[in-house]
């Protein structure tokens, strides 16, 4: 197959060219940041069926189609979109613009074009508020964030178009993800760091929240079955069994390391609209053929293991700058 990524610039897309390369899909990714180094691109750079660029969904829409119409996917996966939940608060026109109404132009270009079959978007638990349960597809949205309120909002709007116009988009709903080459402003990476260098992190709220861990490998299997045996129109749930609290997953590194999580951590104010707890039914994919293989002390031993791979990950720079 030939497969378009947008926002190819992320771990979990990056993870994904490199599964979908590896089964021999020729994949085209397309971002608006420049490729990063190498501790982040999974040997990418060099592999020939693998092509980057860069376009901007909001600003460059044009050159975005211009490159689609020259390499005429037979699929597009979107991973784009600002997701930074603190940030949406002040940012909440740019999290619209990128999340809802940037994709919605998206769409209606590519519904004019007769070679497009494909469209899976990337969605978010967060759509679904804090739960006290495993929730199913059918779950009434709840966001609590403006990041979360955008995401819903193109959720609906892809939904209405496949139900009515035979769009053939899709959305897989994934939790909270990892993997080696994630962002080092993301907890278990800064967990890592801190431990390493003699620093304590900041942990908004003590880390009581408690999230569905699930490693990029086994989001990406969830993207493939999704594209090639999902229905149109439906979302599909995938996380893992149980969630487990922010502290525990920083108390678990902490030991892994030979440190106590008072060496590590810090309790500081909890972040506006933070939930209390993400957790999702996969029932249903799992009846197309997924299953978790990744357990979470062995893909936080992996990201052990990518950071010290890598020192140069110790020195650089952890902040995230918003960029609309």
């Amino acid at each position: 197959m030939r497969i378009a990524i947008l926002g190819a610039g992320s771990c979990f897309a990056l993870n994904l060219a490199r599964q979908l390369v590896d089964r021999g899909d020729e994949v085209f990714g397309i971002s608006r940041s420049p490729m990063r180094p190498a501790p982040f691109t999974l040997g990418l750079e060099a592999e020939p069926l693998f092509r980057y660029e860069r376009g901007h969904l909001v600003a460059g829409l044009p050159r975005v189609m211009g490159y689609l119409d020259s390499f005429r996917p037979d699929a597009v996966i979107n991973f784009a979109a600002l997701c930074e939940v603190g940030l949406s608060w002040n940012h909440a026109l740019d999290y619209y613009e990128t999340n809802l109404m940037s994709l919605v132009r998206l769409t209606n270009e590519l519904a004019q074009r007769s070679w497009f079959k494909r469209f899976v978007q990337i969605g978010s638990s967060e759509v679904y508020g804090s739960v006290d349960r495993n929730v199913g597809e059918n779950q009434v949205y709840n966001p609590s964030s403006p990041y979360a309120a955008s995401k819903a909002a193109f959720d609906f709007h892809l939904q209405a178009i496949a139900r009515h116009q035979s769009f053939p988009g899709v959305i897989l709903m994934p939790s909270n993800g990892y993997c080696e080459g994630q962002t080092l402003n993301r907890i278990i990476p800064k967990t890592i760091i801190a431990a390493l260098t003699g620093q304590k992190l900041k942990l908004q709220g003590g880390g009581v929240a408690r999230k569905s861990y699930l490693h990029g490998d086994d989001i990406s299997q969830a993207v493939k079955i999704v594209l090639d045996k999902g229905a149109i129109g439906e979302v599909y749930n995938v996380g893992p069994v149980e969630p487990i609290s922010i502290r525990s997953v920083v108390g678990i590194l902490a030991v892994a390391l030979g440190k106590r999580f008072d060496e590590v951590a810090e309790v500081a104010p909890e972040r506006t609209g933070q939930d209390s707890q993400y957790w999702l039914d996969s029932t249903k994919i799992k009846a197309l053929g997924w299953k978790q293989t990744i357990s979470l002390l062995d893909g936080l031993d992996r990201m052990i293991t990518w950071v010290k791979k890598y020192p140069e990950l110790l020195t650089m720079d952890q902040s995230y700058t918003h960029r609309s």
